[in-house]
């Protein structure tokens, strides 16, 4: 039921895969639509007839992958987990979606709260925690309504609590809800904020499968991989890798936006290639010129790449990365000095300044770039973009500050031009932007207004 999902969220047609997102048949506040559609199955299946540690290897088996960004083999973070020593073991399914573009876990939280709940419970079921909390940001407040009744409808009917299904297995559930900060969705930052601390990334080791949320090994998954692993076991390990690439199997919720003729959510079977989803979404509204392929820490794609194959290791080797599951369609009108200033800014801004070259860094960067769209470059500041760039990425604490200077590096790159055009000539070849003197990052002149973000032309 389409009405069910907030405006915001158009899930476009994708193809004939539609694991996650053929959700218009299911009541999203009704536990007994669910089941009717073969709800709990796979949690009945899991508790009553498999092992945890077969139902690690059955999700092994599938070949699944982390659906959060990383693609880090889910079974393996479960086997950590279970393995590692302590009576007190927690699993937490985050949705509290770093990406603020990024569609997937919302539309799954609004519109089918049960498979999110589901999934939870068979992730803490196998790596053997006795509490499943599910953390979803405080502003999505459908999302937040749907999950707390299904938590609490889980538990009235014994799906959840204490002796589920009447085994000795019990799982404690719980709703919490936490910032829409960018950092808050990386796994560090989030066990911070659970912890009642400010949200910052810790420095691993220790990984929280081994030593998380109160000093206990942590499962954190987010919504979409928890998706997947309920299918899974309700219906067969085979049918999931069935669908995907060599070790990229299953589908993928992607975002797709910008110059394109339907924006939405697709879901589509990792491997396919980006000119092919560019399609489903109703192709480019202009000349395509690029892809930016995973969010605000995504690389550029250019327009001649668009045969590569949306996969994890593909997407990697080409300097961009499955991320959120996002992608900026950018046409011939878009200028890629700017476009790359606006997602460096964005990452600059929502900094949480635990590590130096993250906070300044990323500040530094943007100024470099100000000075290019102006015209005024500094004789080294392509080689600061570059070298600075790198050593941001190098030295990162966390995984959005590895990730942030990517759209720099690739643009660069791919359409050096451009900045040239820019810095000696004072000229936008996607005749987007002006190059007047662009007010610094968060130092606005005496008496101006500080500058607003900007956003890509």
């Amino acid at each position: 039921m389409a009405s069910s999902l907030s405006p915001q969220i158009r899930i476009l047609a994708g193809g004939e895969h539609r694991v996650l997102t053929d959700i218009d048949r299911v009541d999203p506040t009704s536990l007994a639509s669910y089941r009717d559609h073969g709800g709990y199955a796979g949690l009945e299946r899991a508790i009553t007839r498999l092992s945890p540690e077969e139902t690690i290897r059955e999700v092994e088996s599938a070949g699944l992958r982390g659906r959060g960004g990383s693609g880090f083999p889910t079974a393996d973070k479960w086997r950590i987990a279970r393995e590692a020593p302590g009576e007190r073991k927690i699993v937490v399914a985050n949705l509290m979606a770093a990406d603020p573009s990024a569609l997937g876990d919302r539309a799954l939280a609004e519109g089918n709260p049960h498979l999110v709940v589901e999934g939870a419970l068979i992730a803490a079921y196998a790596v053997g925690a006795s509490e499943a909390i599910i953390a979803v940001r405080r502003d999505w407040t459908a999302a937040i309504e749907r999950l707390q009744a299904a938590a609490r409808e889980a538990t009235e009917a014994h799906l959840a609590g204490y002796l589920v299904l009447g085994t000795d297995t019990s799982i404690q559930l719980s709703v919490w809800e936490g910032s829409g900060a960018y950092v808050a969705g990386e796994e560090t930052a989030l066990i911070s904020e659970l912890s009642g601390d400010r949200g910052m990334p810790l420095i691993r080791p220790p990984y929280p499968a081994s030593r998380g949320l109160w000093g206990a090994p942590t499962v954190v998954q987010n919504a979409e991989t928890l998706g997947h692993v309920a299918w899974i076991v309700a219906h067969s390990p085979d049918a999931f890798a069935s669908v995907g690439a060599e070790g990229n199997r299953g589908t993928k919720l992607v975002t797709i936006m910008g110059r394109v003729g339907e924006p939405g959510l697709l879901e589509v079977p990792l491997g396919t290639p980006l000119l092919e989803l560019l399609g489903m979404a109703g192709g480019g509204t202009g000349t395509t010129k690029a892809l930016f392929v995973g969010g605000p820490g995504g690389g550029a794609i250019d327009a001649g790449s668009l045969e590569l194959a949306y996969d994890y290791d593909t997407m990697e080797r080409a300097g961009a990365i499955i991320g959120s599951g996002s992608i900026l369609v950018t046409d011939s009108q878009t200028c890629m000095v700017d476009t790359a200033r606006f997602f460096v800014d964005f990452s600059a801004r929502e900094a949480c300044g635990k590590a130096v070259p993250c906070r300044i860094g990323t500040r530094r960067l943007v100024e470099a770039l100000d000075r290019v769209l102006a015209a005024t470059p500094r004789p080294n500041d392509f080689m600061l973009l570059r070298d600075l760039s790198r050593k941001v990425s190098d030295t990162a604490l966390c995984k959005l500050e590895r990730i942030a200077s990517a759209p720099i590096l690739t643009t660069l790159e791919r359409f050096g031009d451009e900045y040239q055009a820019h810095a000696e000539r004072g000229v936008c070849l996607a005749g987007a932007c002006r190059t007047d003197r662009v007010l610094p990052l968060l130092e606005p002149l005496a008496g101006a207004d500080p500058a607003p973000a900007r956003e890509p032309r």
